[in-house]
């Protein structure tokens, strides 16, 4: 979460600081507080708390498991500890899917011996349909027989008798032919829709078995774990035992720690006054002596709320605020990511304008006035405005004395977000 030293504050402490020079009875009682009007450049600071990034890590997430919508962690290594290549750095508990194995492998056992006991009924059921073709080919064999013995031995009547048996025995020969041809086709349909209910079954063990291996994450290179805040099944949080995570969260990070940005989050009427490569001087929570360079590489585009990002749902974290990255310059070993910095960030606004303190404006119905050395009124327009001047557009001129302190209570910061002249 960013902070700043707020205006009214910055304003209270001037005022203090005023009131007890006009109380100590020095000449500045007679002659009043005064402000130069000037030209230079414009400048904006201010000091921003944030965390540390390494600029480049591999990050391990959930798995896409099929036929799984969200796992819950078993073990993870601790945040430090150095991995190699392959290790185990994260399981999840297996026991629901071990549980559905078993019961797949039961029931592939069960396919595989139905399938077996189906071709045997059909062998033995092709073995019979055969045994009667031959028979019928024997009997065909038989009635040609009886024909041509019978021509001269028999009446006609018995020879007729023959030739019709001979007829009777070719039509069931075509028969039992018909019977083992549609036989072929059934035996084919049979064992193929079998054969597609044991692979069915056979792609569920294999999947489950995958699942299985792939509940052990291993590390993708070596390097030192890291834990960071994420979004986990819809839930911020860092993972640990018993979190409940879906596929493609992230869990943890092999960060490169020996580079490091600073993620900053300020307020968008901040954001607006820095520009990329502005400089910032960084102090680190875990190295407060040693101060470290850095400048702004990239601003968001989109301003998010504190509860969008951190999945709460307090009132204050409906403050919009954008990501702003610092790059560091260097990485002292005892730097870690997530550790907490306070980055002071400067940035010219404009390098050479009329300005004068916010404390000698006093806002009106009619706009920004000025009391005059001299006791009189003026209305200025002003333009850009930092934490402690504004921009002078209109009204003032080089060298003009304004008062201080006689309207200071009225004061207040012009909008630091939109440049430009104000209304």
């Amino acid at each position: 979460m960013s902070r700043s030293i707020s205006f009214p504050a910055q304003l209270m402490c001037f005022f203090f600081v005023a009131s007890s020079l006009i109380s100590c009875g020095t000449e500045e009682v007679k002659r009043g507080l005064f402000a130069t009007v000037k030209r230079g450049p414009l400048l904006f600071s201010g000091s921003f708390y944030g965390e540390l990034e390494a600029r480049e890590s591999i990050a391990i997430h959930t798995p896409d498991l099929s036929g799984i919508n969200s796992l819950t962690v078993d073990s993870v290594l601790a945040d430090g500890t150095k991995v190699k290549k392959g290790d185990t750095v994260l399981s999840f508990i297996k026991g629901p899917v071990a549980d559905e194995l078993r019961d797949n492998e039961s029931e592939l056992a069960v396919a595989k011996a139905e399938m077996r006991r189906i071709g045997e009924t059909l062998a033995t059921e092709r073995t019979n349909l055969e045994l009667t073709l031959q028979s019928r080919k024997l009997e065909i064999e038989r009635a040609k027989l009886n024909v041509v013995v019978g021509v001269n031995f028999i009446s006609k009547l018995e020879l007729a008798k023959a030739k019709l048996d001979l007829k009777k025995a070719e039509l069931k020969l075509s028969l039992a032919k018909k019977a083992l041809h549609s036989f072929a086709k059934k035996r084919k349909a049979a064992l193929e829709v079998q054969r597609l209910k044991v692979a069915a079954i056979q792609d569920k063990v294999d999947q489950k078995r995958k699942n299985l291996v792939a509940m052990d994450i291993k590390a993708p290179a070596g390097g030192v774990l890291f834990g960071p805040h994420t979004r986990l099944n819809w839930v911020r949080g860092k993972v640990m035992p018993g979190s409940v995570t879906r596929g493609g969260d992230k869990l943890l990070e092999i960060p490169d720690l020996k580079a490091y940005n600073v993620a900053l989050y300020l307020r968008q009427r901040d954001v607006g006054l820095l520009k990329k490569g502005d400089k910032a001087t960084v102090f680190a929570t875990m190295l407060p002596d040693v101060e470290l360079e850095g400048k702004v590489v990239r601003k968001e585009d989109f301003a998010t709320t504190r509860n969008e990002r951190l999945g709460t749902k307090s009132a204050e974290g409906n403050l919009k605020e954008v990501k702003v990255i610092v790059e560091l310059t260097k990485a002292p070993e005892a730097l870690r990511p997530g550790g907490s910095v306070r980055a002071d960030l400067k940035t010219t606004l404009a390098d050479d304008v009329l300005q004068l303190p916010l404390a000698a404006l006093d806002q009106t119905k009619k706009g920004y006035q000025v009391i005059m050395a001299d006791g009189k009124k003026r209305l200025v327009d002003i333009g850009r405005s930092s934490a402690t001047h504004a921009e002078i557009v209109k009204g003032l001129a080089v060298g003009d004395k304004v008062r201080i302190g006689r309207h200071a209570r009225t004061t207040q910061k012009p909008s630091a977000s939109r440049p430009g002249r104000s209304r």
